[in-house]
This record gives structure tokens, sequence and C-alpha cells, in this order.
């Protein structure tokens, strides 16, 4: 009987060692880097101003203006880098004191096409924008896909622009882990 016990006692400590391996091989951080490629105006634009004040002109938002945006998501800052998915969402100047002085609140979609690494898989952001110090950061609340159970940070920042058209490039970096 001794023989039999330890041996259920063996295989009970073993089926514990090899659960807790799995779970925190499948929980490995992923970081990763991506930019946003945002034009705000011609016929070609991403960003639009969708209500609010200064409709039509990103010079006069104001409290209460409402924004919504579908973004390229591309493999670098060039304006010719790969494209990989889609940035969609929306965002609204939530403090009387407008943008300089609160940001816009987002939420947003960042999805991966054939082109990329990912997919059909997707994860959102939410957070403040702003137009202070960066890098700006926002959370990662959850994904599907490849990103399903992960969760993190993100930190964005200026990149680079041009006049015409007027594109404004962000950089995101992303520290992702599973749940």
């Amino acid at each position: 009987m001794a023989i039999s016990a330890a041996a259920y006692t063996l295989c009970v400590v073993l089926c514990i060692c090899s659960f807790q391996t799995s779970v925190f091989a499948a929980s490995k951080p992923l970081k990763l880097t991506y930019y946003a490629h945002e034009t705000r105006g011609g016929p070609n634009a991403t960003l639009l101003p969708a209500a609010g004040t200064g409709q039509g002109n990103f010079s006069a938002l104001g409290w209460g203006s409402f924004l919504v945006f579908d973004n390229g998501l591309k493999e670098g800052a060039a304006l010719d880098s790969k494209l990989l998915g889609r940035i969609t969402g929306f965002g609204a100047i939530s403090t009387v004191g407008g943008s300089a002085t609160g940001g816009v609140q987002v939420t947003s979609k960042f999805w991966f096409g054939d082109g990329s690494k990912y997919p059909g898989s997707s994860f959102t952001v939410v957070g403040t924008l702003s137009y202070g110090p960066t890098p700006w950061e926002l959370v990662v609340i959850g994904g599907t896909g490849k990103f399903r159970g992960y969760s993190g940070y993100g930190l964005a920042q200026p990149e680079n622009s041009t006049t015409v058209p007027p594109i404004y490039v962000n950089k995101w970096n992303f520290y992702l882990t599973k749940k």
C-alpha cells in the first residue's frame, strides 16, 4: 500500500508542476511597435470632427467636440510603409479648457489584416491623447484572436508629419501580457 500512495503522490506533484509550466509558458509578454498614419484633411481624410465645436476646423476644436477615425496601421513611419491593418474609433474633448488642457479621451480598436503577423486579430485601447508631454500612456483592455486574454498598456508619441496632405504619424509601443 505504501508504494501506491508514493506513486500517487509523485503523479500529483508531476501534474501540478507540468500545469504550472504550461500556465507560465502561455503568459509570455509581447512587445509590439506600430505606426498610426492619420490624414486630417482632403478627400482621403481618416479623422473627422463629427460633432461639437469647430466642425471641419481642427484649430477650433473645443470642449464637447467628438471625433471619429479610421487610420492606417503601418509597419513604419514612412508614408509608403506596409499597411498592416486599421485603427478605428472615436474620441471626445472632455475638458472645458479644450484639448490643450486635457486632451482627447479615446477608445480605439487596432485591427490586424492579412498583411500582418496577426490577421483577423485586434485589441482595444482606452485613454487620453493629450498635447502635453509624451509619451502618452493608454490602457489595452483586451483583445480578440491571437490577442484574446491579453491586456497591458501602450505608449504613443508623435513621430513625424507632412503638410500636404496633412498626415500625422504616431509611434505606438505596446506591452501586453496574457491573463
